[in-house]
């Protein structure tokens, strides 16, 4: 079996009495990862540096009350649908879909008002051979948010003997409903709260981009990523091109190769220079969002660290935003006896 221990504890109570349990994985490697049932959230990611000494890569809060007041979605599922939908408003086959408004009190935003991050997932652990697995349960009913169908949720997280997080989602559903499912992890490979990820060097294997307006809305198009700043197919640092970014940061999402035999597939790669620390991002999703904290401001995140305007980046595997809109764009609606599945791997190199 996986030499990976699993261990739990108490992280928090709600305001209704209900407890919030916070899980822990290690590999012998000296690589943990760690959840809460609270919005299936991944609250921490850790390695070692040379000295021995646990470094955090991702932001998040050491208290439940800051997850509770906070829409920083840091580590947090995503769902029912991630990203922007304009107007809150959809269409399926004549039928109206009015959703909750959280967004300048006119769009919806990553699930809703009380999307999948906002609610208590219930929980099962389990080991195979060469990985241990935390998996998060949830049945969304039908209406929640505006969307159709009660929808069944697993998120299975996994840590490796080879230091890959893996993030898988299932769903089914009882009538035709819109799904995409994602993590909204932010890293810092510097560590958590150690400046700005500017000075990563980032390479993603993608040669087009969603088009979005001004207020990253999807257009429906489709564009190269030839001569534009959004070039990322040799490896730049973030910041580099980043004065030429009219929204002044990145937040986009790139359109991928398609996959093979149902693998995911090398999409990214992206280095800091100082600890030397690498982080490869697989998926077999059709999408990567990439985002860099643009609307992060100075606050507390625990153990005298803050949170900063681009003190981590993002990337968010998901189907292309404005599919729900856009029928170029790969579908996003499930049917009923059909299942929702895809995964993500979040390799780390030290």
């Amino acid at each position: 079996m996986s030499e990976i221990v699993c261990q739990s504890k108490v992280f928090g109570k709600l305001p209704d009495e209900q407890l919030i349990m916070q899980y822990t994985l290690r590999n012998p490697n000296g690589m943990s990862i760690s959840f809460i049932n609270y919005g299936a959230t991944l609250t921490s990611v850790q390695v070692p540096d040379p000295q021995e000494c646990r470094q955090e890569l991702t932001l998040g809060f050491e208290h439940l009350e800051d997850y509770l007041i906070h829409n920083f979605y840091f580590g947090a599922t995503i769902g029912r649908v991630a990203n922007r939908i304009a107007d809150a408003y959809f269409n399926y086959k004549g039928y109206d879909y009015f959703l909750s408004k959280n967004l300048d009190f006119q769009h919806h935003l990553h699930g809703g008002e009380k999307g999948l991050d906002k609610v208590v997932w219930q929980t099962e652990v389990s080991a195979q051979q060469n990985q241990t697995s935390v998996s998060f349960f949830y049945t969304s009913p039908d209406g929640d948010q505006g969307y159709p169908g009660n929808l069944s949720i697993k998120v299975r997280y996994s840590l490796t003997l080879d230091n890959e997080l893996k993030i898988s989602f299932e769903a089914e559903t009882d009538q035709a409903t819109p799904v995409d499912l994602t993590n909204h992890a932010y890293w810092n490979l510097a560590g958590a709260g150690n400046g700005t990820v500017l000075d990563h060097v980032l390479q993603i294997f993608s040669d087009r981009y969603v088009v979005t307006d001004k207020n990253l809305f999807p257009t429906g198009q489709i564009k190269g990523v030839k001569g534009t700043p959004f070039d990322f197919r040799k490896p730049h640092t973030i910041g580099e091109r980043i004065k030429d970014m009219a929204i002044g940061g990145y937040d986009l999402c790139y359109l991928l190769a398609p996959i093979i035999n149902h693998q995911p597939q090398l999409v990214a790669k992206i280095s800091e220079p100082l600890s030397g620390r690498i982080l490869e991002v697989y998926t077999t999703q059709p999408g990567l969002q990439f985002y860099i904290g643009n609307s992060l401001r100075k606050y507390p995140i625990g153990s005298g660290l803050q949170t900063q305007q681009y003190g981590a980046f993002c990337m968010e595997t998901q189907n292309l935003p404005g599919a729900i809109k856009y029928l170029q764009f790969p579908t996003p609606f499930l049917l009923p006896g059909n299942k929702y599945q895809h995964e993500s791997i979040y390799r780390l190199i030290w």
